[in-house]
């Protein structure tokens, strides 16, 4: 292979994790997928074995590796928001806590008088999804294993404490602990106290692109690494590195599609935005802020709606029976959302279709409704988000797996009247956000920033399509009970 900085490049989501292979052209070797494995306790618990987790990023690595006679110069890892390790007063990894484990959700009823002050230093209502209720949750439940907490870090930045000795975590992994106060960019004490975690090491806050040595050499060699020159450089959460991979830092009229296991539309701004209908994050190094509408649907509906009904069909066949130009048979509705401004509202779904059941239905319809059922929701958080803003923005930029659907970024470009852009290697938008982290801060190849575009979506025949919306758009209201 040609003289080329090689870097591995570590992507943990939610349900499987990727390890890469790239070189400093953009081009990829290898990829390696594995599934993530959780144990579930009581009040709906997740922990993640600490061993097995490591053990089985490593064999991926080395498989990676084993292929390609190179030197690795850098690692840097993307990490799924809202998971986090725990450790003990030694600094040693005792497990992990999944974005999936809602525990802390049982116990929200304690802290109904400290909501409003929770919510102006965090942007975020008190939730089972942060650190802060996870770690409640677990003193609850789990008194044995919270009682040798220490510290914690986040997905991402646990590499930095196990390559480098490093306890750090990066801005927009800290601002999803709610132990962070996403206005000051700082620990907050007031938090602390609220939430009883006042005897809790804080890690420090170090910005994405942050290089340390690497001195943990043993580890090296269990990820198939054979030189010991390579650097750790701090990636970050996952959903920002793949906004960093297809938008550009400059680019202010254009909004950030990130379809996968959810789907939420994003924009970089300057200064905060607070509103009860999204979330504030922070972007990578903690310098600017995102606005993220979340539609609240998943891909993996579609997924195991078409493991369900279809296994044999191809999301193309499957897709070629839903005509966007008529208005739709079958409605189906799984997202979150409530369509409803009080609180307290609960959400039902399921499939829809006007009686009596008739035999011109078909599976591909029904799975694909909820290849619509997304392509809606999308839709309709990303004209919330122009109205909010009050920007008026020139496209959309795609990328995950839900971009590989056709049906998708086109019920979002034509209901939304914007063209939606979709470049290459849009199903690793996460893995390569990694990839520009690591070329950005070794200077490499910065004139190659140009990126090709795979696919482009504009707005079609609006009215048929208008009217599918509505009827969704009505359903979802009317399933909604208190």
């Amino acid at each position: 292979m040609e003289q080329a900085d090689y870097y591995l490049l570590i992507d943990v989501g939610t349900g499987s994790s990727r390890v890469a292979l790239v070189d400093e052209n953009r081009n990829i070797y290898d990829i390696q997928h594995i599934k993530n494995v959780y144990s579930e306790d009581a009040h709906e618990g997740m922990l993640i074995d600490y061993r097995l987790f490591i053990n089985n990023l490593a064999i991926a690595s080395r498989r990676v590796l084993e292929t390609f006679d190179v030197r690795i110069s850098a690692i840097t890892v993307s990490g799924a928001r809202q998971t986090f390790f725990c450790l003990d007063k030694n600094k040693k990894v005792l497990f992990g806590i999944p974005n999936i484990d809602d525990r802390g959700n049982h116990f929200l009823n304690q802290f109904t008088d400290q909501r409003k002050i929770v919510f102006e230093k965090t942007a975020r209502n008190i939730s089972g999804d942060f650190l802060a209720m996870k770690l409640v949750g677990l003193r609850e439940v789990r008194p044995d294993l919270y009682n040798n907490v220490f510290s914690f870090t986040s997905l991402s930045e646990l590499f930095a404490l196990l390559f480098c000795g490093k306890l750090v975590i990066e801005p927009s992994q800290a601002a999803e602990t709610q132990l962070f106060n996403i206005f000051d960019k700082n620990w907050d004490a007031d938090l602390l106290k609220i939430f009883g975690m006042d005897s809790i090491f804080l890690p420090e806050i170090v910005p994405s692109q942050t290089i340390f040595p690497v001195i943990n050499q043993k580890l090296l060699r269990k990820f198939g690494i054979t030189n010991d020159d390579c650097k750790f450089v701090i990636g970050g959460a996952d959903t920002q590195l793949a906004m960093k991979a297809i938008l550009p830092e400059s680019e202010s009229k254009t909004l950030c599609l990130v379809s996968g296991t959810t789907s939420p539309v994003c924009v970089r701004v300057e200064k905060p935005m607070v509103k009860s209908n999204h979330w504030l994050d922070l972007d990578l190094t903690g310098k600017e802020y995102v606005l993220e509408y979340n539609p609240g649907v998943t891909g993996l509906n579609y997924e195991r709606s078409k493991k369900l009904l279809l296994p044999e069909s191809s999301y193309k066949e499957i897709e070629e029976h839903i005509d966007l130009a008529k208005i739709q048979n079958i409605y189906a509705s799984f997202t979150t959302q409530t369509f409803v401004k009080e609180d307290g509202g609960k959400k039902y779904g399921g499939f829809f279709l006007s009686p009596p059941f008739t035999d011109s239905v078909s599976k591909e319809m029904f799975v694909g409704s909820i290849a619509l059922d997304i392509g809606f929701s999308i839709a309709k958080k990303v004209n919330q988000l122009k109205k909010d803003v009050n920007v008026s923005y020139d496209s959309i930029v795609a990328c995950g797996g839900g971009m590989n659907s056709v049906i998708i970024p086109q019920v979002v470009s034509t209901l939304t009247n914007m063209p939606v852009k979709i470049y290459e290697n849009f199903q690793e938008p996460s893995v390569m956000g990694c990839f520009e982290v690591i070329n950005s801060v070794l200077k490499k190849n910065l004139n190659s920033k140009d990126k090709k575009i795979r696919f482009e979506y504009y707005p079609q025949e609006k009215k048929p399509m208008e009217r599918s919306y509505e009827t969704w758009e009505n359903l979802n209201l009317n399933i909604t009970r208190k």
